[in-house]
């Protein structure tokens, strides 16, 4: 049995806070799980749940004004274990060494400086992003052309929502799509890891909840995946 296996989700909103509560149950049983002494799930985001974050986001009134790190930990607790940790940072991603130590990094908040910090690193990544009903995802195995021509570092953060779609109630859920993805992609390298076999990990692309896959990203050597 190995030591410990390390989780960052780096930004706890519209995309990490369900990711997060994909992942904690999934990880709280069965024999992946098992094959560690310890699991944890580390969360970096130094923002408070605001009262506009409960309709999108996996936070209810309660937790307004609770650091959405800790309030996530709260919410997801009954899953925590002698096997499986979660460990808020209420803090931003600005450096490497905010998230060294982790095997897995999901960056999943809209911002330039944690996603660039990522993409440096020499652990397994994905990054994560979404706008309305579209999400993009692009990892580790990206070709690093194709990862420097979408990140631009002086771009501005911004919603997963449309302007005004919460006063609308026109939501929409490329937050969950791209939350859907990380999990999966989780799991996934989590075996392939171990040696697992049969490991089809989900292939770097944006896509659209109406529109369907509008794209795939090109990778530095080929994968065997499945594109579903």
């Amino acid at each position: 049995m190995k030591d410990e296996f390390n989780i960052a989700i780096v930004g706890v909103g519209g995309i990490g806070s369900n990711l997060a509560s994909l992942i904690v149950p999934s990880l709280s049983q069965g024999r992946l799980s098992q094959k560690y002494n310890m699991i944890n799930i580390n969360l970096y985001d130094s923002d408070k749940v605001e009262e506009e974050n409960i309709f999108h986001q996996r936070f209810n009134h309660s937790n307004i004004d609770e650091t959405k790190v800790l309030a996530t930990k709260k919410n997801l607790k009954s899953f925590e274990s002698d096997k499986l940790q979660i460990i808020p940072n209420e803090k931003d991603v600005r450096e490497i060494k905010d998230i060294e130590g982790n095997e897995l990094i999901v960056v999943c908040v809209d911002s330039s400086a944690a996603r660039i910090v990522t993409h440096s690193t020499n652990s397994k990544w994905l990054d994560l992003r979404c706008r309305g009903d579209n999400f993009m995802a692009v990892d580790d195995t990206t070709e690093e052309s194709v990862v420097k021509s979408i990140t631009d570092a002086n771009q501005k953060p911004g919603s997963c929502q449309y302007d005004d779609a919460l006063d609308s109630g026109n939501i929409q859920f490329g937050f969950m799509y791209a939350a859907s993805f990380g999990a999966q992609w989780i799991i996934q390298n989590m075996r392939e890891i171990n040696g697992e076999n049969n490991v089809l990990k989900p292939y770097p692309r944006s896509a659209s909840i109406t529109f369907g896959t509008l794209g795939k990203f090109a990778i530095e050597e080929v994968q065997n995946v499945l594109d579903i």
